[in-house]
């Protein structure tokens, strides 16, 4: 008989949280590959805001991303860690209630193995809560960990006492290190071997969207962005998989919201993502697509812009980070305003208004000046855009996470929160001030 594996999407434990088409894509891919070699696979999201036992939000954020699939959580406030307390924001636990879970596991036959992922560093007190709840209720089931928290601080995740730390988040090195403990696991060469499988979103009982990676790794080795360490060459899927997959999300899960995840969707897009949109043009899904990690401007042309119009690509994020030029060489060097302008140049030609695109400008990192942070601003809504303060928040093994003032990010993960770094480099005045100016404008 083979073994019982459960994944577990645990808590988050933050400030703030909210749904913007946020699903556990990797252990949905390891969902799959686990059922194809026989194993009993069960599934649980704490974050699952279709699930029967979360509760409405207090705060389900705006409507137009509500009709996209989106909200909020349901969340419980809770005793703020000592290292938090100067923070004078709420602490809470977001997500399916706690004696909810419990009340759901009790149910479950206890299984063999227990995986849970954990993706922000500072989110670990979910899966450690989740840990010690599963060591209460199935004392002889083992417990795994991986994900990006104990990849970027893995001494800190083995003091929980998991049976097992995954400390790598590339798919073949995950797989490798599952295959040495699940021998029965199919050995994955290579990433068609991995993506020869679709996620499995039919583990969820219904869906308010879908989610698709179409390519792995980055070109670009941005200095606060630890993508490229951990994902050292780029590989695109073939299109044609990816049109396949869109095709299942929307007629065997009946989605009308797709959110692409990758880091580079536009890089070398005439091998992939544009014989895609041309598909999808060609097909006319009643479907809206979305881009929450946001593209790049400079491989962004005039027909990619007008497909994606053409195409129902509804949330178009542009990545800028920095009006300054220096800001932007010293960080990565992917962009320039002239650049950036022409991109979205592009996309007022295809038809979308200053309205529908959205700037994410890098807040409080520790290299730019303040007065820099109000220029870019400035620069982003004088053009008529919508910018979008995307916090900072130290990663380690980025070249960036050297410079942080704040030394205890490097043995506390909370440290790294975005929130309390904001407070805790005394820049919280300054993104609140730009926070009401952005409110009052839009």
């Amino acid at each position: 008989m083979k073994e019982h594996i459960l994944l577990v999407n645990p808590w988050i434990y933050d400030f703030t949280a909210h749904d913007l088409w946020m699903k556990p894509l990797g252990l949905l891919y390891l969902a799959s590959h686990f059922r194809l070699a026989g194993y009993e696979v069960s599934f649980f999201d704490c974050m699952n805001r279709n699930d029967p036992d979360m509760p409405l939000s207090e705060n389900p954020g705006p409507r137009r991303l509500r009709e996209y699939g989106c909200g909020g959580y349901f969340r419980e406030i809770c005793t703020k860690p000592i290292q938090l307390e100067r923070i004078p924001r709420y602490w809470s636990r977001f997500g399916i209630p706690w004696d909810r879970v419990r009340t759901q596991l009790e149910h479950m036959a206890p299984p063999d193995w227990v995986l849970i992922t954990c993706t922000m560093t500072y989110w670990y007190p979910g899966a450690v809560a989740f840990l010690n709840l599963v060591r209460q209720l199935w004392g002889k089931t083992k417990v795994m960990i991986g994900g990006w928290y104990p990849t970027l601080c893995p001494e800190h995740a083995r003091q929980w006492g998991f049976d097992q730390v995954v400390t790598g988040v590339e798919p073949l090195i995950v797989m490798d290190e599952l295959h040495a403990l699940f021998d029965s696991l199919r050995q994955v060469n290579d990433y068609e071997d991995y993506f020869a499988v679709k996620p499995a979103f039919d583990l969820y009982s219904s869906l308010n969207y879908t989610v698709v990676l179409t390519s792995v790794g980055c070109p670009f080795r941005c200095s606060y962005c630890a993508s490229g360490r951990y994902f050292p060459a780029f590989w695109r899927r073939p299109w044609q998989e990816v049109f396949k997959e869109i095709l299942c999300d929307v007629y065997e899960y009946g989605v009308n919201n797709i959110a692409f995840y990758d880091d580079a969707l536009l890089y070398r897009a005439e091998e992939g993502f544009i014989p895609l949109l041309r598909q999808l043009k060609k097909e006319n899904l009643p479907v809206h697509f979305h881009l929450p990690n946001s593209i790049h401007v400079c491989y962004l042309t005039q027909e990619i812009a007008e497909l994606m119009k053409e195409c129902q690509f509804k949330t178009i994020r542009l990545s800028l980070e920095f009006a300054d030029s220096k800001s932007q060489q010293t960080t990565g060097n992917k962009v320039n305003n002239t650049l950036f302008e022409q991109a979205v140049a592009h996309f007022i030609r295809a038809g979308y208004s200053p309205d529908d695109l959205e700037v994410y400008l890098l807040f409080g990192h520790p290299g730019v000046d303040p007065n820099d942070h109000i220029s870019s601003f400035r620069y982003v809504s004088n053009l008529g855009l919508k910018p979008r303060l995307s916090l900072y928040s130290p990663l380690p093994g980025t070249p960036d996470f050297d410079h942080s003032p704040l030394l205890p990010v490097r043995e506390e993960p909370l440290y790294q929160n975005k929130i309390a770094y904001l407070y805790l480099t005394g820049q919280y005045s300054l993104y609140e001030k730009l926070q009401t100016q952005k409110m009052n404008t839009g």
